[in-house]
């Protein structure tokens, strides 16, 4: 059976009405996304003790590339950039999310991090969200963002062996589930499934939407 994610009482409540203005501004305008995270981060050329800041000096994987951890390690970096789009005149800011399922993590031998790093990182663009929202007297919204994993359902990573798969759909559904509990607990108004190239994959968000 999928897990389910339930948010009951007034946070439900709470995103129940982010929905339906979300619903009636769209009804009247096109709303604007932010721009990419990773060209952002691009720019400020950290090192690899950047990205692993004071917690994971001694990790034994190098962690450089590692852009969602920076949500982490690097905070005010991060929120500099939502705020900057949403200065900008975007109205919707992605968080720094889009290789924080534990599937993606694992690779860097984080993968006990992927609720924590989606949490936090919904924090950080929610305090930016709420910070711009303040300044401008004009409401901005946070989407967790959900990549597409580095595994795929649909092909098999062997050209020897196409029946061959190496992650299963149940294993995808409690990645996907994890990172969106801790999105919306981070104060996500929003999830957004992007950039997947797997149909089969998307189909995995349908289980707990």
């Amino acid at each position: 059976m999928a897990p389910t994610i339930q948010h009951p009482g007034p946070a439900a409540a709470a995103q129940a009405n982010t929905h339906e203005e979300l619903d009636s501004i769209l009804r009247e305008r096109i709303m604007v996304l932010d721009g990419g995270m990773g060209t952002m981060i691009q720019q400020h050329n950290l090192s690899e003790e950047s990205f692993r800041g004071q917690e994971f000096v001694d990790h034994s994987k190098p962690l450089k590339g590692n852009n969602d951890l920076l949500s982490v390690t690097q905070p005010d970096i991060i929120y500099k950039i939502h705020k900057e789009y949403l200065l900008c005149g975007a109205d919707i800011v992605e968080t720094n999310t889009f290789s924080s399922t534990s599937i993606a993590q694992a690779d860097y031998g984080l993968e006990h991090m992927a609720y924590r790093l989606n949490k936090v990182s919904a924090e950080v663009a929610r305090r930016a969200a709420n910070d711009v929202t303040s300044e401008t007297g004009i409401k901005r919204y946070v989407a967790g963002a959900m990549g597409p994993t580095n595994k795929t359902l649909s092909v098999s990573p062997s050209v020897e062996r196409p029946d061959y798969r190496n992650i299963t759909f149940d294993e995808l559904v409690d990645a996907y589930a994890e990172q969106a509990r801790g999105l919306l607990d981070g104060g996500a108004d929003i999830l957004l499934v992007e950039t997947i190239f797997d149909t089969a994959n998307a189909k995995v968000s349908e289980t707990f939407m």
